[in-house]
């Protein structure tokens, strides 16, 4: 693990020794024994760890309003649905002065279950709550919920405003920032109402959107916040800022900094406040064990573990131990099923519950229904002279889980013609189909983000990548059957949602294949083809239309960076990536992929149109 030197950026040396100096007293309906902790005494062996002699500024304690906290990392899981049994869970990483911030379930049992386990072990557990609709329900439904968390003995309660949560969309959809700050102090005085300001902390997720109006806001809406927080509540337990967007499987870091939040916490100053109730700062990032170190030696702060903790119950102790983290079991499964479905030039498809069905099938009749508004344009005509009508439009991003962008300027520089992408513009003028492109983009985005781990993408790389969204509506040239002719994308990665059958899959061995409406579908690229140096194929695919058919659907191109030397897989070679080449040699009969032509039309006995 890399050594790091500790910078007293927010606190000083003197809290990592510090006790519960002056912390308030606190009804007895709160935990009693966190309050009453004796005072840590550290040991030689505590100031260093296998880091090479290195100060391990996690591993010293601290205090968080009236708590005093044994070590720096905070375990924060997302959701519960993963385990097997909650209280083992709870019970496994349960330490003495750890925090420990738990989701909201409506179990009073269960809750009360978590709580319990969580004291046994002299630890400090907070409540994660959802602010409710406001604008569906009163303000004594939100002073009800976090009754229900007190009164279940959680010693806190961290406010959701992350991402996807009722907090965050009421921020954004304030006309302006004096209304923004007017909802958050509305809202925070009916918590304060409740339970001490001490005993509450704030989550808040500033680039975890897809909406790139809000891109140039996001931090000084988020700093406005922290500076109105620090001068109405100074006390407030703690701020839990979140730098990634999280997807399925992965917490995502767009590697965007933290620091302007921590410096708007950190300073100016109070002169005559007490440094050890000064309001603390938890950052979570997609954090490895190293970049946790990291982080927390440089700024002395508290750091967050939420999806990896799932699979490592015992993190603490791996940490201290200077030992990796595992990672489930389902998503190594998942990710050496799509390294073996690429490698055969198949396609993978991520499964979509009934809620995400819904939800999909939902934004993608929106799609639909606005497309239905375009004049058809001819598809280009195929290997197999196939042509359909279709009402299209794209938009495109930096890369994945950034927001949409919004300029001509910006899309023009992306490959695709420039008419659609303009249509695309015009589009997002829409709320409406704005609010589904973002949540459409985020289910492909997440799909993205799996594949681009399972073939052997750094993370570096997979932050490089540019995404290209199209939609398109369908329909049967001249009232006859049609289609898009059969052929392997261009780019990196496909990700594809659509609401109609009609994609054929050719695969190498001769068997075809329709996998339908219920997932999102990933499908190699002749560009990973190039750049895996052939351990990839590419997958060939063809879209039908019967007659009478219509139908929406919306692909993510992932591609390298254009024009640009990049690393092949597993050697220390590199390709040069110029899109626009490797779209004409696709279709040479001399070009790089003319011997997978030949095997996908022989294997399929596939009799090519003359010209």
């Amino acid at each position: 693990m890399t050594s790091v030197s500790y910078i007293p950026f927010l606190e000083g040396f003197e809290d990592s020794k510090a006790g519960n100096k002056g912390g308030p007293q606190q009804p007895s309906k709160f935990n009693p024994i966190i309050t009453s902790l004796p005072a840590y005494r550290m040991t030689s062996s505590d100031f260093t760890t296998a880091h090479d002699g290195v100060l391990s500024i996690p591993f010293t304690p601290t205090t968080l309003g009236p708590f005093q906290l044994q070590h720096r990392i905070v375990i924060s899981p997302p959701s519960h649905s993963s385990l097997e049994s909650v209280e083992e869970f709870y019970r496994t990483c349960a330490t003495a002065g750890g925090l420990i911030v738990i989701p909201f379930d409506n179990n009073a049992t269960s809750q009360e279950n978590i709580v319990d386990t969580i004291h046994k072990a002299n630890g400090i557990a907070f409540c994660s709550v959802d602010v409710p609709d406001l604008m569906k329900n009163s303000n004594d439904e939100l002073r009800a919920c976090i009754a229900r968390a007190i009164d279940s003995g959680y010693d806190g309660i961290e406010l959701d405003g992350s991402q996807d949560s009722n907090l965050q969309k009421l921020l954004l959809q304030s006309s302006c920032p004096t209304e923004m700050l007017s909802n958050f102090a509305q809202i925070l005085q009916n918590v304060t109402a409740t339970i001490p300001e001490e005993r509450i902390g704030i989550r808040f997720s500033p680039f975890a959107f897809v909406d790139s109006s809000y891109a140039t806001k996001t931090v000084p809406l988020h700093v406005a916040i922290i500076e109105s927080l620090k001068s109405m509540y100074p006390c407030l337990g703690f701020v839990h800022f979140l730098g990634y967007t999280l997807f399925e499987n992965f917490e995502y870091s767009r590697n965007e900094s933290l620091d302007v939040f921590r410096a708007a916490l950190a300073y100016p100053k109070s002169f005559d406040q007490d440094p050890h109730n000064r309001t603390k700062f938890i950052s979570s990032n997609g954090y490895t064990p190293e970049s946790a170190l990291k982080a927390s030696a440089r700024t002395g702060e508290l750091v967050s573990f939420g999806l990896s903790s799932l699979s490592n119950p015992n993190i603490i102790s791996l940490l201290h131990q200077n030992l990796p983290l595992e990672i489930p079991s389902s998503t190594v499964k998942r990710l050496s099923d799509i390294c073996s479905a690429f490698k055969e030039g198949k396609e993978y498809v991520f499964d979509w519950d009934n809620t995400q069905r819904e939800r999909v099938m939902k934004a993608m009749a929106c799609l639909g229904a606005y497309l239905g508004q375009f004049e058809p344009a001819l598809s280009y005509e195929g290997t197999d002279k196939k042509v359909v009508w279709r009402k299209s439009c794209w938009f495109a991003s930096n890369g994945i889980a950034h927001p949409l962008l919004n300029s001509e300027s910006e899309i023009s520089k992306f490959d695709g013609d420039l008419k659609d992408g303009l249509s695309g513009l015009e589009a997002l003028r829409s709320a409406e189909i704005r609010n589904s492109l973002e949540y459409l983009k985020h289910v492909l985005d997440s799909a993205l983000v799996s594949c681009s781990h399972a073939i052997g993408l750094d993370m570096d790389l997979i932050r490089r990548c540019t995404v290209r969204y199209r939609i398109i509506k369908y329909v049967a040239h001249a009232g006859n059957p049609g289609g898009i002719g059969l052929h392997p994308d261009g780019n990196l990665l496909s990700a594809l949602i659509t609401d109609g059958p009609g994609l054929g899959v050719y695969d190498f061995d001769g068997s075809y294949r329709e996998p339908g409406v219920g997932g999102t579908i990933l499908m190699g690229g002749s560009t990973l083809y190039r750049w895996s140096r052939g351990m990839y194929l590419p997958t060939f695919h063809d879209v039908s239309i019967g007659r009478q058919q219509k139908k929406t659907s919306i692909v993510a191109f992932f591609n390298f960076p254009d024009m640009e030397d990049i690393l092949q897989s597993m050697t220390d070679k590199s390709f040069f990536h110029d899109i626009k080449y490797i779209k004409e040699d696709d279709k040479s009969p001399s070009g790089e992929l003319a011997p997978l032509w030949k095997t996908i039309i022989d294997r399929h006995n596939i009799v090519l149109p003359t010209k």
